[in-house]
């Protein structure tokens, strides 16, 4: 009978130890699992980050008012960023187009929220705010503290992530290109002399703003046969309404030239041009009342961007 109870003990005692070891087994592969899943996670989060590199953008209700942010590069935990603040329709840019230039600093707090510092373009410093990585893949901007001085970023806005502007969408304008006709459009003018607005031009914009200390009203990109610079006629209103054309390239001006002026009825006649598939620029005088047309300067766009005279 001892006997009996003795082996019966053994038994119980080696069922037990079997399912601990078991239940530890188990437990440790949940554990690794765990583990596993939480590396993959991290990794995750870590492309997740990389993944906003590029430019977002917000604009208000009005179109008024434009805002992006370009991610240029993570390192460790680390965010460089620039932004661009258009303001008031274009009459203010908060914005730099030298590459070099950045004007966001910030850490990776976690996953889903960036905190950086921020001046602007008009010498505001000191900055700060948050960017959260929303559940929609859209960003959140939120100035937590003003920087000190002027500044046009706003206080809070949705950036969804920019798809890049491309020429053969189009929005060009083909040559030949009469301005008169241009002028005179009654039908399918969208679609034949397509137009931007300085908020969605900016950086064109800003260089025209330069070139005539006036803000443009309307931004023509010109189809100069895919030449490795972008050519705009951009068009100014005020007590007269007059067209520049520019040539760009890396968002540096390369040439421009006053092509096309207008004063309503107070003068004789106004200015008006034609350039043709050669990139040859001929600039008229018409005579309001006759329409009768003088040829005032011949001009050309040659392979470097320049504008040369050719008579």
């Amino acid at each position: 009978m001892n006997y009996k109870n003795v082996l019966i003990s053994l038994i119980f005692i080696v069922f037990f130890n079997c399912k601990n070891n078991k239940d530890e087994i188990v437990k440790n592969k949940v554990t690794v699992e765990h583990s596993n899943s939480a590396v993959a996670k991290k990794e995750q989060n870590k492309y997740d980050l990389k993944s906003i590199l590029g430019k977002w953008t917000w604009q208000s209700e009005d179109k008024s008012q434009q805002f992006t942010i370009d991610f240029i590069k993570f390192s460790n935990d680390s965010i460089y960023a620039k932004y661009c603040a258009v303001y008031n329709n274009g009459a203010k840019l908060d914005c730099d187009f030298d590459e070099a230039i950045i004007n966001i600093r910030g850490i990776v707090e976690n996953e889903k929220k960036l905190k950086v510092k921020f001046n602007s373009f008009f010498h505001a410093k000191n900055g700060s705010a948050e960017i959260i990585i929303t559940d929609n893949r859209e960003l959140r901007w939120k100035v937590v503290d003003a920087p000190n001085g002027e500044f046009y970023a706003p206080n809070e806005c949705i950036l969804k992530q920019k798809k890049l502007l491309k020429v053969a969408d189009n929005k060009s304008v083909s040559l030949p290109l009469d301005f008169e006709n241009l002028k005179n459009c009654s039908q399918n003018c969208s679609q034949i002399y397509p137009k931007y607005t300085s908020i969605e031009l900016p950086n064109v914009a800003k260089i025209a703003l330069e070139v005539t200390q006036y803000q443009p009203e309307i931004i023509y990109l010109i189809n100069n046969g895919n030449l490795n610079f972008q050519t705009y006629v951009v068009q100014y209103s005020g007590d007269a309404i007059s067209q520049t054309l520019i040539n760009i390239k890396d968002d540096k001006l390369i040439s421009s030239q006053n092509i096309g002026y207008q004063l309503e009825a107070e003068d004789e006649s106004y200015q008006s041009f034609v350039i043709n598939e050669k990139l040859d620029i001929t600039i008229i005088d018409i005579n309001f009342r006759t329409k009768v047309k003088k040829v005032l300067n011949s001009l050309k766009i040659n392979s470097q961007g320049k504008i040369i005279k050719t008579k």
